[in-house]
Formats: C-alpha cells, sequence, structure tokens
C-alpha cells in the first residue's frame, strides 16, 4: 500500500501544477520506468527473496518497459515517494542497495551504483537531491539532504553538509574547488 501512496506522489510531481497533463504524462518514459519500479517493489515486500522467483515468465515483458523508458532501477532500491525524472532518453540506473529519500530529481544519463563490498544500509541519499545530467554516485556513501551534484560529476565520498553543491570528478562541495 506504501509503494502505491508513492507512485501517487511521483504522479503528482510529474503534473506539477497543471493538471491536465495527466494525458502526456501517462505516455511518458519517466511514468513507466516509474511504475515498473513501483509495482516490482510492492511484489518483492509481499513475497520476499522467492519474488526473484516469482518475476522470471515476465522478464521479457520487464525488459521491454525498461528499453521503452530507459529506466533500470532495481526492485531492493528503497525509494521514498516523489521521484523526477526530467529527460529518461539518456537513462537511469539505480542499485538495489540504495536507500533514496522523497523527493529525488534525476536529470537523465545518472548512474547511482555501488562497490561489490557494499553491506546493507551504507548507501544512503537523503531528501531532495538533485542529479545534473550524466552525474554518477558511486557508494558505499551517505549524502545528506538538499545536495545538488554538478553535471558530469562522480560522487565517491560521504557529504552530510545539507544545502552543499558537489561538482567534479571526483566530485567535491563548491567552496572546496
Amino acid at each position: 500500500m506504501r509503494q502505491l501512496n508513492y507512485f501517487t506522489y511521483d504522479v503528482k510531481r510529474m503534473l506539477g501544477k497543471h493538471k491536465i497533463r495527466i494525458l502526456y504524462v501517462w505516455l511518458s518514459r519517466s511514468f513507466w520506468g516509474i511504475l515498473l519500479y513501483r509495482i516490482e517493489r510492492s511484489l518483492f515486500l509481499i513475497f520476499g527473496k522467492w519474488y526473484s522467483y516469482f518475476r522470471v515468465p515476465f522478464v521479457p515483458l520487464i525488459n521491454l518497459i525498461q528499453a521503452y523508458s530507459n529506466i533500470d532501477i532495481h526492485y531492493k532500491a528503497v525509494i521514498k515517494g516523489g521521484i523526477s525524472i526530467l529527460h529518461p532518453s539518456v537513462g537511469i540506473v539505480i542499485s538495489g542497495q540504495s536507500s533514496i529519500g522523497k523527493n529525488i530529481t534525476l536529470t537523465g544519463g545518472n548512474v547511482i551504483g555501488v562497490h561489490k563490498k557494499c553491506e546493507p544500509g551504507t548507501f544512503v541519499i537523503g531528501d531532495g537531491c538533485t542529479l545534473g545530467a550524466n552525474a554518477t554516485i558511486i557508494g558505499p556513501l551517505k549524502l545528506g539532504d538538499k545536495i545538488t551534484v554538478g553535471a558530469a560529476a562522480c560522487v565517491v565520498k560521504d557529504c552530510l553538509k545539507k544545502q552543499t553543491v558537489l561538482m567534479g570528478v571526483p566530485a567535491k562541495p563548491k567552496d572546496e574547488i
């Protein structure tokens, strides 16, 4: 039920203040990619580890939706409501090890991934974060609330300071560059 509430919030964020946009939004790539994630996440929460076996017959359909949307969000990823994906045609990948707060904005070409050594709960992204075009986050790490990652930046270290802009490769706070 929580995933349905999150999806409702996701759609409201896609619509913005113009509710008539629903005619456009339900055909958008972002809508289908987020819908697929929310459905898979719900089924994973219901069936637990058995979901990976139940999904096998549906993998061709899942792959078609992922190919259309260019969004690959692993069903084990914990993402609160308010996902906004601005340009999904460039591609979005989110690892199953990640835990992401509400109102994340992904511009496009974003990768949120982890090293093999990532323990559960060690890859956390706070509320209200924004990733610029082609920005990458490689965990395990922790990011605070309202962090903005600049275009083509690669974040590999923790940053818990709120309202920080991270830039460069490897990404550093704007005031340190």
